[in-house]
């Protein structure tokens, strides 16, 4: 679109109006007039070439239609394949998992897409296809697909000639590696292969009351009403983002921190802040060994615990003792804690507090790692009895929230050291 310099406008101006006032019977000169300038000669691509880009490939998503997602990417493109068996699966199971919404955006990269000669101009940038789990998510889970464009004149349209593997630092893949389907109950979604249905529907009651007790002992983040479990099986619990293999536990929580898919695209990754918005969201991966287990209501409630935990979540380095006890605190609740673990916590308090003041590995390995998880609870129980339920989010906020863990000392108000100290004057240890 052509331009005018404001300033070129104004000294015409001024030119024309020095010559009308001037003394002389000569007629006054002609001038050229303004000079007309086009700031964005050449190929340029625009925030609206990427628009209309955007806008073909939410049209497929939202159709769940493969061929029209393939026919926004260049024939000619060596990975079309590869992006027909990704998303014929996605799609399939989409169509199934009616609580998924998902969009995509196409970001505008500060590199060269710019050629003022007007020749052809190619660059590589991010898609990023983000999703929500309606009521599970208080903001979208996003993913990163690394993309080749093309623009070959100034007046041709932007084009998509390739799109690559999705980044696994964003991949939530649950939905990737096999045909799946989902039970909904009041606080909770449950997805399972579909050669999975008959042990879902066995389970749906416990693991409901499992999300239920999550609910009922954590603040509830905002946009959030329900859980993600997902019933794994060993060929992909270490496949999974964020997963742990099976023989490492029996179920885990895999978060997702909320990042601006918009800012994302551009090639920003600072996650999103805004108040009173959760800063993550978490997934649960239920494996087969859990099923297996007679407190499998308590396994369910604490992996639900940690994914409401994750509101907090600032991606700091966050003291293991204060996630797990956190949720070995909830799942069963303090009294059921003290009553039936009291005399193992009580004599193995003075070994906790050395092992807990380091890293994962001394919490978990060495033995006796029922024990630790027991008196990491029994911290917050005694935070609940010094102080009611608001004393355990407060702490909890903080240790999650922190930066480090000297930050998360600053924002508690009181050291891990000083704690454990009163915990333990608390117990009579």
């Amino acid at each position: 679109m052509t331009t005018v310099d404001r300033r070129t406008l104004l000294a015409g101006s001024a030119g024309l109006l020095l010559a009308a006032c001037g003394g002389g019977s000569s007629d006054p000169k002609k001038t050229k007039g303004p000079n007309i300038v086009k700031p964005n000669a050449g190929t340029v691509v625009t925030a609206e070439d990427t628009a209309v880009i955007r806008k073909k490939l939410n049209a497929a998503v939202e159709a769940r239609d493969i061929d029209q997602l393939l026919g926004v990417i260049d024939a000619d493109d060596f990975a079309l394949d590869d992006v027909r068996a990704w998303w014929t699966r996605r799609f399939d199971n989409f169509s199934r998992l009616d609580f998924i919404t998902s969009e995509w955006y196409v970001g505008l990269p500060s590199g060269r897409t710019r050629n003022a000669a007007g020749g052809q101009v190619e660059y590589d940038g991010d898609l990023v296809f983000a999703h929500t789990v309606d009521g599970c998510d208080g903001q979208q889970v996003v993913e990163t697909y690394r993309a080749s464009f093309r623009k070959k004149s100034e007046d041709a349209p932007l084009e998509l000639m390739h799109i690559g593997d999705p980044s696994e630092r964003y991949l939530p893949a649950f939905w990737d590696v096999a045909k799946i389907d989902a039970i909904e109950t009041k606080h909770a979604y449950i997805a399972f292969r579909t050669k999975d249905a008959a042990r879902a529907k066995a389970y749906r009651d416990r693991i409901e009351k499992g999300a239920a007790r999550a609910f009922s002992t954590m603040p509830r983040p905002k946009g959030v009403g329900k859980i993600f479990y997902a019933l794994t099986w060993p060929e992909i619990d270490g496949r999974l983002y964020g997963g742990v293999a099976v023989g490492d536990a029996d179920a885990h929580e895999y978060p997702h921190r909320f990042v601006d898919p918009a800012k994302l695209a551009a090639g920003q990754e600072k996650p999103t802040s805004e108040a009173g918005l959760p800063k993550a969201t978490g997934r649960v991966g239920l494996h087969e060994a859990s099923f297996r287990r007679s407190d499998f209501v308590e396994v369910a409630a604490h992996e639900g615990i940690h994914v409401l935990a994750d509101q907090w979540n600032d991606g700091g380095d966050i003291a293991i003792w204060a996630i797990e006890g956190l949720a070995t605190w909830g799942q069963a609740g303090s009294s059921t804690l003290m009553s039936r673990d009291g005399g193992r916590i009580r004599s193995f308090f003075r070994t906790f507090e050395k092992r807990a003041l380091k890293e994962w590995k001394e919490f978990h390995e060495g033995g006796h790692e029922y024990e630790m998880y027991a008196c990491a609870g029994a911290v917050y129980a005694y935070l609940e009895h010094d102080g009611g339920k608001g004393a355990v989010h407060k702490a909890a906020e903080a240790f999650y929230g922190a930066s480090s863990r000297e930050d998360a000392a600053r924002k508690f108000g009181r050291s891990e050291k000083d704690l454990f100290a009163a915990t333990r004057k608390w117990l009579g240890a």
